[in-house]
Parts: structure tokens; C-alpha cells; sequence
């Protein structure tokens, strides 16, 4: 089996950022973890059947990486994982799939695409997101136990991230708003958390085990405090999902709110 460093000898090293990660080596990280396919990168030689680097993963490394994840949906027993993942196989068009909620919305998750109700397809990287949850299969329950990306092994570099798209983003967003924070996660099917310490406290189920909890602070304008947000997560939200599709399950999350 390949190590990050095998991995990363196969980049260009000049951290390029094309992969959608901040460096090569967060790269070869998350390929390694399971989290990311080498397709992402446009300069590593991913080679197929026919034994050339497909074009399609040198010209749209997300589009790439959604085919390669599709070919894998019809391998997999959905019936088994429905229960572990918190969702249900229905059955659309003759077609067996998974249904479950994220971000508040019903979507449908088959090798084919991943749709509303309405049939609308998700963006890329939300496909991206929800293939990674279903191959993660993660089963039994959570912790109840909350902790900051910090506390997680190997998330050091990601916690800066973190903070400027998502805790930095909710904070200015709401500024002033702490009731508009907690009826926007409502509409998501947010709880608010007790006892609270800060000005407001929600749980958000972004997937059903991957629950997200805010932490926010409003602006003391007075005393020249800003407005602050911390994000948690359960302690076995690693089980469900790796590192980056957290971080980007949380500025999902982040764009979503802003956005109501």
C-alpha cells in the first residue's frame, strides 16, 4: 500500500491548489485516508483499463472523481449501510437508492446521480460530499461527546481553514443576529443546546451522524469584542467521515445559513 510520502512524489509539489486542497501534501493525506482519489490531482498519472490519463480528470478532477464514485455505488449493498448512515432504500423510478437528509432537504443517492425531490442534481462537490459518507459506512451511535477540529488527529492545518470559511463567516453573517441564527438552524432541523454559555448554542444535523453544534457569541461593541463563532463536532465524527469533507460539510453549512 502506497504511504503519504509515495503518494506525494507523484505531484508536482508546488502546492498549485488544482486538487481543491491547500497543499500537495494535504493531498496525498486525504488520498491516503481514503478521503480523496488521485484523480483530483491533473498532474499524477491516473491510469484506467485503457492505460492513458483520461482527459475528463485532467480537465475537471471533480467531475472525475464523481464518475469514479458512481462505478463504486454498484458494489455496494445500500440496504446493509442505510441503517449505520441514518437513511432509508427506497425505491425511484425502478431504481433502488438511498434516501436521507442533509442540510434540511430529502436527497437521493444512487450510481447514477444524487437529486432532490424535485430531481434536481446536487453541485459536485455536495456529491462529492454525500458519496464519501455512504463509502465511509459508519454504524452505531454517536458519542455525545463535542470537540473542536483541533482535538482530531492530523486536523492542524485545517483548523485555520475552518475558521475563516465557516466560525468567521457565521460570525459575520449573524453580527447582531443571534435570534436570526437560531430560526435559520431551526428551518434545518437545528436544536438549540442546554444549558448554553454563550449568546446562542444549536446542533445542526448537516447529515444525520454528522451533527454540527455552533457556538456563538455576539459583538460587544462596548468592550471591543467582535462577534465570535465556535464550531464542534461529535467525537466519533471520523467514523462517518474524514477530515476535509468535515471542514466542507461545515462551510456547506456556513453558505447555507448566510444564505437565509
Amino acid at each position: 500500500m502506497s504511504t503519504v510520502l509515495d503518494i506525494l512524489k507523484e505531484t508536482k509539489k508546488d502546492n498549485c491548489g488544482k486538487c481543491g486542497f491547500p497543499t500537495c501534501l494535504a493531498f496525498a493525506a486525504a488520498v491516503h485516508s481514503g478521503g480523496a482519489a488521485r484523480s483530483l490531482c491533473p498532474f499524477i498519472q491516473f491510469h484506467e483499463e485503457g492505460g492513458s490519463t483520461p482527459e475528463i480528470a485532467k480537465s475537471d478532477p471533480e467531475t472525475a472523481l464523481v464518475k469514479e464514485l458512481r462505478s463504486k455505488v454498484r458494489d455496494l449493498d445500500l440496504a446493509q449501510r442505510a441503517p449505520g448512515l441514518g437513511g432509508q432504500v427506497v425505491e425511484v423510478n425502478g431504481e433502488k437508492v438511498l434516501e436521507l437528509n442533509y442540510l434540511g432537504s430529502r436527497v437521493f443517492i444512487s450510481s447514477q446521480r444524487v437529486f432532490l425531490d424535485s430531481g434536481r442534481e446536487l453541485e459536485t462537490r455536495d456529491q462529492i460530499l454525500l458519496y464519501n459518507y455512504l463509502f465511509f459506512g459508519g454504524e452505531g451511535p454517536l458519542s455525545g461527546t463535542w470537540q473542536g477540529l483541533e482535538s482530531f488527529p492530523n486536523s492542524i492545518s485545517k483548523v485555520v481553514t475552518l475558521k475563516r470559511y465557516t466560525e468567521d463567516r457565521l460570525a459575520e453573517a449573524f453580527r447582531s443576529r443571534a435570534a436570526d441564527l437560531v430560526e435559520a438552524c431551526s428551518r434545518l432541523g437545528g436544536k438549540r443546546v442546554e444549558p448554553c454559555y454563550a449568546d446562542a448554542c444549536v446542533t445542526v444535523p448537516v447529515l444525520p451522524k454528522v451533527p454540527i453544534q455552533i457556538h456563538f457569541w455576539d459583538e460587544d461593541r462596548e468592550e471591543g469584542f467582535p462577534a465570535k463563532v465556535k464550531v464542534l463536532f461529535d467525537e466519533r465524527a471520523l467514523d462517518f467521515l474524514d477530515i476535509e469533507s468535515l471542514i466542507f460539510a461545515s462551510e456547506r453549512l456556513a453558505e447555507t445559513l448566510a444564505e437565509r
